[in-house]
């Protein structure tokens, strides 16, 4: 009697603990699944752009400046997606002064290669208007397509973007330039930046096409 109570417990228990040498979940308890971990973009795709700008050139000999200021837009409405919209002003001097216009509309994407570098290409369209001074009706425009690969990437508070951009559009003073720009973040939500253009495909009789920004991002 002894020996079979004994050998009903002992079948009990391992029934209970175990099937087929499968251990068997306590009764009441689900499985606990352990937290996926993503770590954060450090790269700002949401933010608002502020500068002033300085272009210089050089026309079959005569120097020509511009003074003048811009906007910038990005939105992320998704991972690796982002909208961008800008626009520029500058008054050009070159004998007479010109008001030289600038506005772009475009989608971007971004690959990260590391948490904190990024290869980023941008396309979409460009307009530009360039009219004489207080004469809005002397005046030519242009639209055309531009597209800027280039990296981004972010070393704790210093930020930069390096690339080459393109643009058809035949008013512009070069089709192909080389840019960077550097940033620094004051506070999580604020950068100032400075940032460099160098074109290497002048327009018809233009040389040493430079540009020069300053400004503040403001990131949501």
């Amino acid at each position: 009697m002894i020996r079979s109570s004994i050998a009903l417990l002992a079948l009990s228990l391992a029934a209970s603990d175990t099937y087929a040498g499968t251990p068997v979940a306590p009764m009441g308890k689900a499985p606990v699944q352990q937290p996926v971990y993503e770590e954060p973009v450090l790269i700002s795709y949401d933010n608002v752009s502020l500068y002033y700008q300085y272009r210089t050139a050089d026309f079959l000999g005569i120097d020509v400046d511009g003074h003048g200021a811009g906007l910038g837009l990005e939105i992320s409405p998704v991972d690796h997606l982002y909208f961008a919209l800008g626009g520029s002003w500058t008054d050009i001097d070159f004998g007479v002064d010109l008001d030289y216009w600038q506005a772009n509309a475009g989608i971007g994407g971004y690959i990260p290669i590391t948490n904190n570098i990024h290869f980023v290409t941008e396309v979409g369209v460009n307009y530009a208007n360039l009219a004489l001074a207080d004469f809005d009706d002397i005046s030519t425009d242009d639209w055309g397509v531009y597209v800027t690969p280039h990296f981004r990437a972010k070393w704790g508070f210093f930020e930069t973007h390096v690339g080459v951009s393109y643009t058809s559009n035949e008013l512009v003073l070069s089709e192909w330039n080389a840019f960077a720009k550097f940033l620094f973040e004051v506070s999580p939500e604020l950068d100032l930046f400075v940032a460099g253009t160098y074109g290497f495909e002048e327009a018809d009789g233009f040389d040493d096409v430079f540009g020069a920004q300053a400004g503040i991002r403001f990131k949501f």
